[in-house]
């Protein structure tokens, strides 16, 4: 009996094995480290409970440390002369490291005849990344539509004052970068940012341009 059950499992391995190798589609997974820098203006609008909504505007100054996964499907019956073609469509997937400086003046005068202050801020916190890249489109060799996540710890100071304070923040931001490569790419990016500082809620956004460099 023992014997029969062993036979039974190696042919439904083999079987597995064989429908396994002939898939007509196949995953192919390329990883590489990835380093970007980006900076641009910053917009932020801060409010508290009893005040009412201030606008800020600055400067927003920010470093990646990213592995980059780059997921594309290739199709077995190709011809060997399409064989020789990349993927025209790859998934990306990075998670990394975000780190950023953002300086904002002080507010507009609000209706009571105050304002906010300015402040600036350090911020680090892990991030992921992921989105589509496009092989061969009209513009340029590369293209890829990418969206990014990041929890943020971050360290402010009031400008000019010494005042500390430390907040938690949550980033958003949509990225188009040209020719994702082996070698530089150049981005642009739009970010939001929802942080949650001490003296009220803040909403930054902005827009980024910066370089990657793939490993």
């Amino acid at each position: 009996m023992d014997k029969l059950i062993g036979k039974a499992r190696s042919k439904v391995f083999f079987f597995l094995l064989l429908v396994f190798c002939n898939l007509s589609i196949v995953l192919t997974i390329g990883a590489l480290p990835a380093l970007e820098f980006s900076m641009g203006f910053a917009d932020a609008w801060t409010n508290t409970q009893s005040t009412a909504t201030g606008y800020h505007n600055g400067w927003n100054f920010s470093a990646d440390a990213n592995w980059l996964f780059r997921i594309s499907i290739d199709n077995k019956n190709l011809t060997k002369v399409e064989e020789k073609i990349p993927s025209r469509v790859s998934t990306i997937l990075s998670p990394g490291l975000h780190v950023q400086y953002i300086s904002m003046s002080a507010s507009n005068w609000l209706s009571d005849g105050s304002r906010y202050r300015a402040w600036s801020a350090i911020g680090l916190g892990p991030e992921l990344e992921f989105g589509l890249e496009f092989l061969d489109s009209i513009m340029m060799h590369k293209n890829s539509l990418l969206f990014s996540m990041a929890y943020l710890a971050n360290f402010s100071n009031y400008t000019q004052t010494t005042l500390y304070s430390a907040y938690n923040s949550w980033l958003l931001k949509v990225s188009w970068n040209t020719k994702i490569d082996r070698g530089p790419a150049f981005f642009a990016a739009l970010p939001l940012e929802f942080a949650f500082r001490a003296d009220g809620k803040s909403v930054l956004s902005g827009l980024v341009m910066g370089i990657r460099y793939e490993f």
